[in-house]
C-alpha cells in the first residue's frame, strides 16, 4: 500500500544565533549557553511532510541531499524524532511517510537537522492526534531530551534559550531583519568548536532594553555593543574561510556580520528587504561556489501567538 490520506506540511526553518554566550559547562559535560534566537523565513528554510503510510519510511530530496553522507533513515534526525515521539507518547501510532526536501546546509551553525526534527515532531504531534495530551510546555521539555536544539525549533518565534537550550523564553521585542544567510559550503565539527574554546565561564546576555528596538539598526548597535558569539575565535580559527565571509557581508553594506552557532554560517542585517536582495545578487555573482540566501529573519513571527505546538510554522 502506497502513502494514504492527507499530507501535512511544514517548514523548517533555519535557526538564528543573533548572539551566543556560552556561560558555563555541567559536570557531564555539557555547556551552558545563553543565546537570543530568531528564524528565517520560507527563503531559507527545508520543508517536511507526513502522511500515514504501510511502513516507516523516509524519502529526502532537494539540492543538500547528497550532504547528509549515507543516506541511512536511522541517522537522520527527522526518523529519529519520529522514533522517539511513538515510545514516549503514542507507542500504538500508525506508520507514516516522512518527505524530507533538504535546502540547508548540513553541519552548518543553523540548526538544519534541529529544525527537520522539530518540523518532523509538530506534524506528527497532529497527525497522531496527541497535541492536547501533550501540552506545550511539556513538549519543550520533552524535545530537549532529544537534542538541545530541537526544542528551541518546536517552539519557534524569537527566544532567548539558555541553560543547554531547554530554557526558553519568548522574546517579542525584536522587529523583522532583512537578513542574508551565506555559508563557504565548509562543514564545521561542533565538538571540535567546544573543545578549541579557551574561557567557558563568560557573562550572559545582558537584560534587552525595555522598549524594544524600532528598527533593525537599533538592535544592530544594541547586539554589536553588547553582545557577542563566544564560539567564533574557535570556529575561525579552524576554518579561516569564516573570515573571509565575514569580509564579504561587512563589504556589502550590512548593518552587522556575525557568525551563527558553531559555524560556518554567517548572517548579515540589512536596513530594508530591497538592500538584502541586491547584497546577495553581488555576493552570488563574486562567490558562485558559496551558499547564499536572502531571508527575513523573525518574519512575523510572534511567540506569544501561538496556539499549539509549533502553530507559527505550520503550513497544512
Amino acid at each position: 500500500m502506497s502513502p494514504s490520506g492527507p499530507a501535512l506540511e511544514a517548514r523548517a526553518p533555519a535557526k538564528i544565533n543573533l548572539c551566543l554566550h556560552v556561560t558555563g559547562r555541567r559536570a557531564d559535560g555539557y555547556h551552558l549557553l545563553d543565546s537570543l534566537v530568531v528564524f528565517a523565513d520560507a527563503d531559507a528554510a527545508d520543508r517536511v511532510t507526513v502522511m500515514l503510510a504501510d511502513n516507516d519510511r523516509l524519502a529526502v530530496t532537494g539540492p543538500e541531499t547528497a550532504a547528509l553522507g549515507t543516506g541511512n533513515d536511522t541517522d537522520n534526525l527527522a526518523a529519529k524524532a519520529r522514533d522517539w515521539l511513538r515510545a514516549q507518547i503514542h507507542a500504538g501510532a500508525g506508520p507514516v511517510a516522512i518527505g524530507l526536501e533538504k535546502n540547508l546546509p548540513v553541519a552548518s551553525g543553523i540548526g538544519g537537522g534541529s529544525a527537520d526534527a522539530g518540523a518532523t515532531l509538530r506534524l506528527l504531534a497532529r497527525l497522531w492526534k496527541v497535541e492536547a495530551a501533550i501540552g506545550a510546555g511539556r513538549f519543550d521539555t520533552m524535545c530537549s531530551a532529544l537534542g538541545a536544539d530541537i526544542a528551541m525549533c518546536v517552539h519557534g518565534g524569537a527566544l532567548r534559550a539558555r541553560g543547554i537550550g531547554e530554557r526558553i523564553e519568548p522574546v517579542d521585542e525584536l522587529p523583522a531583519l532583512p537578513s542574508v544567510l551565506v555559508n563557504p559550503r565548509i562543514a564545521v565539527a561542533t565538538p571540535s568548536v567546544f573543545a578549541a574554546l579557551e574561557t567557558r565561564n563568560n557573562a550572559p546576555i545582558p537584560s534587552l532594553p525595555s522598549g524594544g528596538f524600532a528598527d533593525p539598526a537599533a538592535l544592530a548597535d544594541w547586539l554589536t555593543a553588547n553582545t557577542r558569539n563566544d564560539l567564533a575565535p574557535p570556529a575561525r580559527a579552524l576554518v579561516p574561510a569564516i573570515d573571509a565571509v565575514l569580509g564579504a557581508l561587512e563589504a556589502s553594506g550590512t548593518l552587522m556580520a556575525r557568525m551563527s552557532g558553531s559555524g560556518a554560517t554567517c548572517f548579515g542585517l540589512f536596513a530594508t528587504r530591497q538592500h538584502a536582495l541586491d547584497a546577495a545578487e553581488t555576493m552570488a555573482g563574486a562567490w558562485p561556489d558559496w551558499w547564499i540566501r536572502p531571508t527575513v529573519l523573525n518574519a512575523g513571527i510572534s511567540s506569544n501567538n501561538r496556539k499549539s505546538i509549533g502553530a507559527a510554522h505550520v503550513e497544512a
